[in-house]
């Protein structure tokens, strides 16, 4: 039994990982549970997935574990898709799994991400001297797209929107994994609407497309002197709008109970709830 960073079979390893991620108890919560979603967010990662990949095979050469990682040095953080590793195997195999894979990313801080429910995440955690962070509780809508043009201020954000979104989002996503600039580029990832009813940015929505029919709600924040204004609901219902999606998917922090009530009280249902675990390493020299 060994751990590889080479000549593995790819289609054979993405199989694995869409098995381990069909069960809330080994699922990496950053990528989906459908296999055509999870093949795609694979291919998407800032390093691809290939060349970060360190695969656990068995003495007969079938595949028992994997990890996959992906960095962004401006922010100095990693994020670990995984580790997964078959259940009489987790104990052995989790620990240096999730070490080949941090060391090699040039960053100081790493993170991994999975369901409350996964016990042997929260091991490891603990096991390798990682942070518990607080649950995330990720809630769903599906519902008719307005059928209305977008509401009086509303708006795509453009670059010079930076600032006025970056004085939100840091207020309300403190350390979060995107930063403003991410957020109104063109070539970005994300859709990003503000609303701007008389000159001054008030709120923003970011967003972005899953599969053929969901909308991620990856960011929205209104100020704090426009809330109870029918703003939060604006911005939702322009990110319907304007991707066409019904189905809408977010995730609420566990301090935010106000938050999560706003939700509950749009008809959003609770689906899952997940926990990220951190650790602060030496950066390593490896890219």
């Amino acid at each position: 039994m060994g751990i590889i960073s080479e000549g593995f079979d790819q289609h054979a390893v993405v199989d694995f990982i869409v098995r381990q991620q069909q069960s809330v108890g080994t699922a990496c919560a950053y990528l989906g549970t459908e296999p055509p979603d999870i093949r795609g967010d694979l291919e998407a990662l800032d390093q691809h997935w290939t060349e970060t990949v360190r695969v656990a095979v068995s003495d007969t050469g079938r595949i028992i574990g994997a990890a996959v990682i992906e960095w962004d040095e401006g922010m100095d953080r990693s994020w670990v898709h995984g580790p997964w590793a078959e259940d009489d195997e987790w104990q052995s195999l989790s620990p240096a799994l999730l070490a080949a894979v941090t060391t090699q990313a040039p960053v100081g801080h790493h993170e991994m991400y999975a369901s409350v429910d996964h016990d042997g995440m929260a091991w490891l955690a603990s096991h390798c001297g990682w942070r518990s962070g607080e649950a995330n509780f990720e809630y769903a809508r599906t519902s008719s797209v307005p059928k209305v043009e977008f509401a009086p201020g509303v708006r795509p954000a453009v670059l010079a929107d930076e600032a006025a979104i970056q004085e939100l989002h840091d207020q309300e996503f403190p350390g979060t994994y995107a930063r403003a600039a991410e957020l109104v580029s063109p070539d970005g990832p994300y859709s990003t609407l503000v609303i701007e009813p008389e000159g001054t940015v008030l709120g923003y929505v970011a967003f972005q497309l899953q599969g053929e029919s969901t909308l991620y709600m990856d960011f929205i924040a209104v100020h704090q002197d426009a809330r109870r204004a029918g703003i939060g609901v604006t911005l939702i219902d322009g990110a319907q709008q304007s991707s066409g999606r019904e189905r809408v998917v977010l995730t609420v922090d566990e301090h935010r109970p106000e938050a999560r009530a706003f939700y509950a009280s749009l008809g959003f249902e609770l689906e899952a709830a997940t926990r990220p675990y951190r650790m602060s390493l030496p950066k390593s020299s490896v890219r």
